[in-house]
């Protein structure tokens, strides 16, 4: 009896050994799953995961896993799936309620996101991500009072915080709080004084303010750091332009074009200025011409054409041929002499500028597509002569 007791406890001991050997041949190899997330095979190690844990695991390390695996791989129904299972399990993980705000935001579900955001600041009123989140929320749609509370209450949470400071003292900018952005942006500066950023948003409300020798100041020190970005070189001409020191507003308009080969209407009308000042007037006429280009929309033409189409229908005929020549002032487009002259024709009675307008449409550059009103032209000339 002794010996069978001693022969079944050895193979039950046996059994558990092999079982127990089983079960950690069956773990995920780590190296293997560090090796696919560093070479960004995301989708390939959640599925290697899953070859591991059946479908009705609750082990919340794994799952957890499984919902980052899905959701750096942009396969956010998945993820939430899996970040649900978490919520099921505990509905006040913080951790859990970002990751399933941020998967509802990259599928643009935007009320369940900020759902998630407002469960957090329930949980953690100090959580600076979101009240972040729930401005930028809040501006896309529209509500710039609740954007600007959220993120007045970030940055009081985290007054040094650079991206906290600079988004907010870009919503006091928008709502023309000149004053409350740069005593934001000044604290945050002195805590990092040489923060890129924080500079950047410093440009921006000197500019504002009119303290124009303060644009030129920051400006250099940005230059100096690097960001000779389109936007910190147009600040600091308008500044040069604003002390009267036209020579460096030249210098620094042309810098910013040999950067970034273009700029915009705004500063080439300071930069003829600039040259009307140096009594350099060609040269102010050329930037002038540049001005009103950027000034015009290349689809001018065609938008009052359609205009005069709408007086047209809305029986306004002498409107409607009011909108057509003020057309040809930036384009000609041949099918607006037609129009004028269909109008002419039928609505106001008179064939002599029918006839003239039809001809003249005869006279422009015309596709074959236009065959049709070729011959409808040609055959309505022979009539009105």
């Amino acid at each position: 009896m002794t010996k069978v007791i001693l022969y079944v406890s050895a193979l039950c001991t046996v059994l558990l050994w092999g079982a127990t050997g089983r079960a950690q041949e069956q773990r995920p190899d780590n190296d293997k799953l560090l090796e696919l997330y560093q070479t960004q095979q995301y989708r390939e190690a959640a599925v290697y995961l899953q070859t591991f844990y059946p479908d009705t695991i609750t082990d919340p390390a794994v799952l957890g896993r499984l919902g980052y695996c899905y959701r750096m791989a942009g396969d956010y129904v998945q993820a939430e799936r899996y970040y649900q299972q978490l919520y099921a399990m505990d509905s006040l993980r913080v951790s859990t309620l970002l990751n399933l705000a941020t998967v509802n935001v990259q599928r643009r579900l935007y009320p369940q996101a900020t759902g998630y955001y407002l469960r957090i600041i329930a949980i953690d009123s100090n959580h600076v991500r979101a009240y972040r989140a729930l401005s930028h929320l809040m501006k896309r749609s529209g509500n710039a009072a609740s954007a600007y509370d959220y993120l007045q209450r970030a940055n009081h949470i985290q007054p040094l915080n650079s991206e906290v400071a600079f988004d907010f003292a870009q919503l006091c900018l928008d709502q023309e709080q000149y004053g409350r952005a740069d005593s934001v942006l000044q604290r945050a500066l002195e805590a990092d004084p040489n923060n890129g950023l924080l500079l950047l948003g410093k440009i921006k409300v000197a500019g504002k303010m009119k303290r124009y020798q303060e644009v030129i100041t920051v400006g250099g020190q940005l230059l100096e750091q690097g960001d000779d970005s389109q936007q910190v070189l147009s600040l600091m001409a308008r500044g040069y332009f604003h002390t009267d020191d036209f020579i460096r507003c030249e210098e620094t308009y042309k810098q910013l074009l040999e950067v970034h080969g273009q700029m915009g209407e705004t500063d080439y009308y300071y930069l003829a200025m600039a040259y009307r000042a140096m009594k350099r007037y060609q040269e102010g006429l050329e930037c002038m011409d540049k001005v009103l280009t950027l000034a015009i929309s290349p689809n001018t033409a065609f938008y009052y054409g359609r205009k005069g189409d709408l007086h047209d229908l809305a029986n306004q005929p002498s409107a409607a041929v009011s909108n057509y020549l003020r057309s040809f002032q930036f384009e000609v487009i041949p099918l607006h002499y037609y129009s004028m002259a269909i109008v002419y024709d039928r609505k106001l009675s008179d064939a002599r500028n029918a006839l003239r307008y039809y001809r003249q449409y005869l006279k422009q550059n015309l596709s074959e597509e236009e065959r049709i009103y070729i011959d409808y032209v040609q055959k309505r000339i022979k009539e009105l002569e």
